[in-house]
């Protein structure tokens, strides 16, 4: 039997005298039908982000409908999700996480950043209304694809500065490789008016252009602003240089180190949070956008060479634009610099048919790569570059496995295929056996 774990955020009230009472959770799957293997239990998921313990849902009578009560509520105001956790995700508890769409009719905050669904809890025992996964109710939803990707961003937030990233992109429709800042820190009292965020975006669907974007505060809806720009090249099959500068006067866009598209001040004057820098690799529901995603077209990679941050200094800066910016850091990726980066792979949000993974993030040969994949191709990546016996040595053996893969046409699983994919082009060949042998040589 296949069970379902909910997880919830409780917001108690505090009363003199505490009364616990009993709440029916219920889930229907009926027509949900790619689902991880494994055999699944309930775990209590700790103290993540103030989040609470939460109950596996059983389906006793086989109708499809999830369901489980838990009498220990008091009054208050309570926020959950839906979530599946197993052997695919080593039991974090966050495996794959069912929301409400944002903004919707069951967000039970429309106005801020979190899509959860919710209830606010009287002096009764409730059932509460049964959804389907993704979705209100149980019409008009948005099923999940069955699959994973990879996703990063700062620790620290960052006011004004030039970010700057060298990157290719993944192909096909429907994906969507992303560089961009976002404001973290919502204050929920101000809901949409917090949302800040300026993106480098290219869709797998165009093959010649890229698009700039930002995003707005607005009152109960945010706005956006930005265009689709041709750049003379397919960002998907080489490795580019993009940037922005963002000041309080202006946003100006780069491609490898030429000016392609600005904001100025009647736009920028909304832009006023802290922002991470974040990049992330998902599908989208947006066709009009994007193109149709088909979740059979996987393993597909984005990766990242390197990420630079000057900081806006017009008095003291030596680069860009009028020498307004100062060089402050670079990570050319070796291995994650826990300093600078944190993982930002639990969940999903509103518009993405995948949910993100932190085995979907690694690094190899100097690179960031940040994967999607069918979620029954699980990664657990931590060989070696070129390490593709995964005994932790670089050898002759390893020369062996990657010319009879490229001979015979054998199939190397994920993690090897990203241990000995050397000019990053998803195709081993001669060249990457080069490039192992020059690695054996200490070249």
């Amino acid at each position: 039997m296949k069970n379902y774990f909910l997880k919830f955020l409780s917001f108690p009230l505090l009363l003199n005298f505490a009364f616990n009472y009993c709440v029916t959770f219920n889930l229907n799957l009926n027509g949900f039908s790619e689902v991880p293997n494994g055999n699944w239990v309930a775990r209590a998921n700790g103290n993540w982000n103030n989040w609470g313990t939460g109950i596996t849902l059983y389906d006793y009578d086989n109708d499809g409908i999830h369901t489980g009560t838990v009498c220990s509520f008091e009054e208050g105001e309570y926020q959950f999700v839906y979530a599946i956790t197993g052997d695919f995700d080593n039991w974090s508890n966050w495996g794959i996480v069912s929301n409400p769409p944002i903004g919707s009719e069951c967000d039970y905050n429309p106005n801020d950043n979190y899509p959860n669904y919710g209830f606010n809890l009287g002096a009764n025992d409730i059932i509460l209304q049964t959804h389907g996964w993704n979705c209100c109710g149980l019409n008009d939803c948005d099923y999940w694809e069955g699959c994973n990707s990879g996703a990063i961003r700062t620790h620290q937030s960052y006011l004004y500065g030039r970010f700057e990233v060298k990157m290719k992109s993944a192909d096909g429709d429907g994906l969507v490789s992303s560089f961009f800042t976002y404001n973290t820190n919502w204050d929920t009292d101000l809901g949409n008016l917090n949302w800040n965020e300026i993106d480098i975006e290219m869709t797998g669907n165009r093959d010649s252009s890229v698009q700039f974007t930002t995003h707005h505060p607005g009152n109960p809806n945010s706005w956006s602003f930005g265009e689709i720009i041709e750049v003379g090249f397919n960002p998907h099959n080489t490795f580019n240089e993009y940037a922005f500068e963002w000041t309080p006067n202006y946003i100006k866009w780069f491609v490898n180190d030429i000016e392609v598209y600005q904001q100025n001040q009647n736009i920028v004057d909304d832009l006023n949070f802290s922002q991470t820098i974040m990049m992330n690799l998902w599908p989208s529901i947006w066709e009009d956008w994007t193109g149709e995603w088909d979740n059979q077209d996987t393993p597909k990679h984005a990766y990242y060479d390197y990420v630079k941050y000057y900081e806006y200094n017009p008095n003291y800066g030596d680069y860009g634009t009028d020498n307004n910016f100062l060089f402050v850091w670079e990570d050319n990726f070796e291995q994650f610099d826990s300093y600078i980066w944190q993982d930002n792979s639990s969940g999903t949000f509103n518009g993405n048919l995948c949910s993100f993974s932190p085995f979907n993030t690694n690094f190899y040969n100097g690179h960031l790569i940040l994967t999607l994949t069918d979620i029954e191709d699980t990664i657990n990546c931590n060989q070696i570059t070129g390490d593709l016996d995964e005994n932790q040595i670089v050898n002759v053996v390893d020369i062996i496995i990657l010319v009879d893969s490229i001979v015979n046409l054998n199939d190397l699983e994920i993690c090897q295929n990203l241990s000995s994919d050397f000019d990053f082009n998803n195709i081993l060949n001669v060249s990457d056996v080069v490039s192992l042998i020059q690695i054996i040589l200490g070249n």
